[in-house]
This record gives C-alpha cells, structure tokens and sequence, in this order.
C-alpha cells in the first residue's frame, strides 16, 4: 500500500515525536525508521527494474550507430544502476544496524520489558546522584548496543540529555579545525539548539539548566556565533514543541553560517 506524505502518522520509538511514516528516519532524533527505509528501498529496487527494462531496448538503437558502441552503453547503464543499487543497500545497513529494533516477537517484548525495568531501575539511581555521564552511558548502550528503546521511562529525557551532553563534548573539538564539516556543524548546532530550547523537559531542569546557562549559551553566542535574537527568530523554525527538529536546524542555522564557526 502507497501513500501520500503526510497520510501515514507514525510515532517515533525513540524520542516520542509523530512523524511522515514515509520517512526513512525521524528528522528530530535521527532514529531510523524501519517501515519507511524499506518502503523506499523496493520503490528504488521498482525504479531500477523500470531501468533496466528500458535498458533492453538500448542495443537495438545503438547497433544502428555500430555495435561498439551499442554494447558500450549498456554496459555503463547497468553497472550505474547496480552501483546506486549497491551503495543504496549498504547505507540502509549502516543506519539501521545500531538502532533499536522493533520487537515483533513474544520472546522480543519479553526481553524489552525486562531490559526497560532494570535500566529504569539504573536511571532512577544514576539521575539521583545527578550523574550524567553514567545516564549517557546507560541510554547509549540500551540505545546502540541493546537496541531497546527506553522510550516511556520517567527519566527518558534525561537520559537523551544526558546523551547529547556527552556527544557535544565529544564533538565540540571538531570546532577548533582550520575547516569544520557541514555534518560536524550539523551534529554541535543540534546539541545546542536542543539545550537552548530546553527540550530536555521538566525532568532535566534541575541537571541541565545551569549547564545550558553555564556552558551552552557562550558556545551559541562567541564559538557559533548566534546573537540571542538570532536563537528566538530560529524558535519557530526549528522547534515542533517539545522537540528541536534536526533537519530544520540545519536548514535555517547551519547552512549558510557554518563556516563562520570558529
């Protein structure tokens, strides 16, 4: 069954947002959306086969110019086709390969259920001692390693906070290159943004406001270069309350200002 954008609603496992259930990832988490890819995997594997069956047709006009060169084209048009084809399939695997998976099985929901409680049960003690590294870690191996979603755990945004604070610091370096990558900028303009606008919620005030007030802002305004007014007129743009939305932030903010970063 096909469908137009914007007619499949789906919500996200991970961070909880209602996406287009044709997209081959949630555009505010990056969590890989297992439906969509593979929709549009065999709509590409229909495209190629449209392809090639255009293709058979290439010798008998190309024999009329010679059979040198009939030959060559189709030999070009299907080693293209089976190297989009190629490089199509591989980036699915690398996107999908380290997200949590969807349980479809008694057995899988089971494990996920138990997983949930023992991890809530880590999360709960880690965000009382206010650890925020051990928080990090435990999202990120539920997460990546795991694959069970956390998703519906009482310090859920905390703990995807927590994650984002240990990425931006991982990454913030990327900052002090001679040239930064648009994907390097994407990733510290994200972390930002997200903790600009408070995304983490309710739950994270207490652990991540003064983080936000103490380290967040002077990255924003002297390393990114955004004035606060920059920061509000983006609100709008970039924000589908209570998520920061990745695609828009790169659109609006990172795009045409990422070389300025210093």
């Amino acid at each position: 069954m096909s469908y137009e954008k914007g007619e499949y609603m789906i919500k996200c496992p991970n961070c909880g947002a209602e996406i287009d259930g044709n997209l081959t990832k949630c555009p505010y988490c990056g969590y890989i959306n297992i439906q969509g890819a593979e929709k549009r995997y065999l709509d590409e594997l229909e495209d190629i086969r449209e392809n090639l069956e255009a293709v058979k047709e290439e010798p008998v006009k190309a024999l009329k110019e010679g059979v040198s060169k009939g030959t060559k084209v189709v030999i070009c048009t299907v080693v293209t086709l089976l190297v989009l084809l190629g490089v199509f399939t591989i980036m699915l695997f690398y996107e999908s390969k380290d997200k949590p998976k969807l349980f479809l099985t008694a057995e899988d929901e089971a494990f996920a259920s138990a997983y949930r409680v023992i991890a809530g049960e880590q999360l709960s003690a880690a965000y009382d001692d206010k650890d925020i590294e051990q928080m990090a870690a435990i999202y990120d191996k539920a997460y990546s390693e795991d694959r069970v979603s956390l998703w519906g755990d009482p310090h859920y945004e905390s703990a995807y906070a927590a994650s984002c604070y240990m990425k931006l610091k991982k990454c913030l370096p990327n900052l002090d290159k001679d040239k930064i990558s648009k994907h390097e900028a994407e990733e510290i303009t994200y972390y930002c943004f997200y903790f600009y606008y408070r995304a983490y919620g309710e739950d994270g005030k207490e652990l991540f406001d003064s983080i936000r007030d103490e380290e967040i802002m002077p990255i924003i305004t002297d390393r990114l270069g955004f004035s606060i007014e920059d920061m509000e007129n983006f609100r709008d743009k970039v924000m589908d309350p209570p998520n920061v939305n990745r695609t828009n932030v790169y659109r609006v903010a990172v795009k045409k200002n990422y070389k300025n970063y210093h």
